[in-house]
């Protein structure tokens, strides 16, 4: 088995128990802003081997976690918001997986494939599968399995979201999804039965990070079913460690041990519930009562209680996912940077923190959360901090309104600001998203003597919005695939970004220019030089207010005493292969 380690950029908090939950999730799409969210993304496969200090498992293995959001739907092809990649993580295995370790660290172990090899030039990479690898139904899982998913994720008419991830990474990938290309000329073939090789276009030294955002589909299976595909457990074939075994979409899904998993005699879990618990108190109390094994939440009134029933482990996580509004600036307001900026430089981020979060996450004035790293140094270092872009610029405009009023005589409208019709859409109805927004609204009527008018919708409806470009201001926040700026700023790219022109309306010079700094990075091999580029890429994304990074959540996440293998990083999933119980 191949191991590569990645060290954490930032320690551990220390935790009450000296244990280890990864934060809101790997994939922010869906709704982290929920304080009792426990959704993350599980990869990964165990090893087998027993520590010295291993406990004996109990005879009954069953683990149950909440979440705030339900499952949507179980194809990894269009499904790809957090509560939809949790499933996927446990049912669905690809070639490798990024897990956290029992030290505290981020790594990349192999999964459905046994091993892979990596050309001197690091361009291509092969990878042998299991011959013990197959899915549920006893098919074996082969490379045309993981061709077939590229291809699929390369064909525009799929609409895969996941698919802007490879666009540049592998060869023909962007010809196939942008410019009419032949998906079957992607640089994904297989040599033989159960060898598949990636051709890229260039070295990506996180390439294998990138795997874990491709779970895969079998052809047969996914031609068969077409678009009903995933819209049950019973329409999606599975090659985990685990299989659903039934799905009550609002309430709970239930998964058991897959039997026919390579690695079935290792995993220790007979059993995993997910409930759908939308209201914390409700959460606490579950985990108080045994009904639950786990919870985050970060209201201190509920920690303190959790914390003095003693029969639970708090543990501490910085957060690498940064929450953040969106601007359409197709709108006639947003098109002008001084109006954006302008109401990204009235929010107060520390009030922010203390008024909405109980001081419970990290206050953003830059798109990067402290975790984030360019090679094996923090990119805030790199620079030398000047990415705090949001803090040099409220020194500059200390009076927002001033800075609103001139950006609305620029574009020729009433210079007044209580004229504005402005609409801001949540990314959820949950208590947590009515206070952020409502506070929002408070504090740009008092600083910028604008009234906005809130849109209290799901998450899912939020992004249909923003993909249509039906918005004016999105509450939004991303989870990356692997620990580099480019992970977050790729993301706004205006050509191919998952929020690419067409969802945020950012176009013309600086979305040029934008476009341009992050090829340049990509291209570039010395790390210092790829930080300074980031800089001077993010100067364009937040320093025109194209969005507004808010804060990054700190997971506080409390786990029952008699769980064991359970372990976070900021970075990587919880391996739920490790999970067992002992003393319940």
């Amino acid at each position: 088995m191949i191991r590569l380690k990645k060290a954490l950029a930032l320690t551990l908090v220390a935790t009450m128990c000296l244990t280890a939950f990864t934060g809101c999730g790997n994939d922010s799409k869906g709704d982290p802003n929920t304080p009792n969210s426990n959704e993350q993304n599980n990869n990964g496969t165990d090893s087998g081997e027993k520590t010295p200090d291993e406990k004996i498992p109990d005879e009954k293995q069953e683990f149950t976690f909440s979440s705030a959001s339900a499952v949507l739907g179980l194809n990894p092809m269009i499904n790809t918001t957090a509560p939809d990649n949790g499933a996927h993580e446990l049912i669905l295995e690809t070639l490798v997986a990024d897990v956290a370790d029992e030290n505290g660290n981020s790594m990349i172990k192999a999964a459905a494939a046994e091993s892979w090899d990596i050309s001197e030039d690091g361009t291509v990479y092969t990878f042998k599968i299991r011959e013990n690898s197959v899915w549920n139904d006893g098919v074996p899982v082969t490379a045309n399995d993981f061709v077939y998913t590229f291809k699929m994720m390369a064909t525009p008419k799929t609409g895969s979201t996941n698919a802007w991830l490879f666009d540049g990474v592998i060869k023909n990938f962007n010809e196939a999804l942008y410019s009419d290309g032949n998906p079957e000329d992607i640089g994904v073939k297989a040599i033989d039965e159960k060898t598949v090789e990636f051709t890229l276009v260039k070295p990506y030294s996180y390439f294998l990070d990138l795997l874990t955002g491709a779970k895969p589909v079998r052809q047969d299976k996914y031609e068969e079913w077409g678009d009903s595909y995933g819209s049950s457990f019973d329409k999606v074939v599975m090659n985990g460690p685990f299989v659903i075994e039934s799905w009550s979409q609002n309430v709970q899904m239930t998964l058991v041990k897959n039997e026919k998993y390579w690695d079935a005699d290792n995993v220790k879990l007979q059993k995993i519930n997910r409930k759908v618990i939308q209201d914390t108190a409700t959460s606490v109390q579950a985990l108080l009562a045994g009904e639950i094994d786990v919870i985050n939440t970060n209201d201190p009134d509920w920690q303190k209680v959790i914390n003095d029933d003693g029969r639970f482990k708090q543990i501490i996580t910085p957060g690498n996912a940064p929450e953040f509004l969106g601007f359409n600036c197709n709108n006639k307001y947003f098109k002008n940077s001084k109006i954006r900026l302008a109401f990204s430089l009235a929010i107060d981020r520390e009030k922010l923190n203390s008024d909405v979060n109980n001081d419970q996450c990290t206050p953003l004035y830059s798109l990067m959360p402290s975790v984030t790293n360019v090679g094996d140094e923090l990119y805030s270092e790199r620079v030398d901090g000047k990415n705090d872009i949001v803090k040099t610029l409220q020194d500059k405009y200390p009076d927002p309104k001033a800075l609103l009023i001139e950006g609305l005589k620029e574009e020729g409208l009433d210079p007044d600001p209580s004229k504005m019709e402005v609409r801001y859409a949540t990314r959820g109805t949950t208590e947590f998203s009515k206070k952020l927004a409502e506070w929002l609204l408070q504090t740009w009527e008092e600083t910028l003597g604008v009234r906005i008018t809130i849109d209290m919708m799901e998450w899912n409806i939020m992004w249909d919005k923003v993909n249509a470009g039906d918005y004016d201001i999105s509450t939004a926040g991303w989870g990356p695939y692997y620990n580099d700026p480019n992970a977050l700023l790729q993301i706004y790219d205006p050509v191919d970004g998952y929020f690419n022109s067409s969802k945020s309306g950012w176009t013309g010079k600086d979305a040029d220019k934008y476009h341009e700094l992050l090829v340049q990075a990509s291209n570039e091999t010395d790390n210092q030089k790829r930080a300074e580029l980031f800089l001077q890429a993010e100067e364009l994304l937040v320093g025109t207010g194209v969005i507004v990074p808010t804060f990054v959540f700190n997971s506080n996440t409390f786990l029952a005493n008699y769980v064991e293998g359970y372990y976070i990083t900021p970075h990587s999933a919880t391996d739920y292969t490790n999970i067992y119980t002992s003393g319940k």
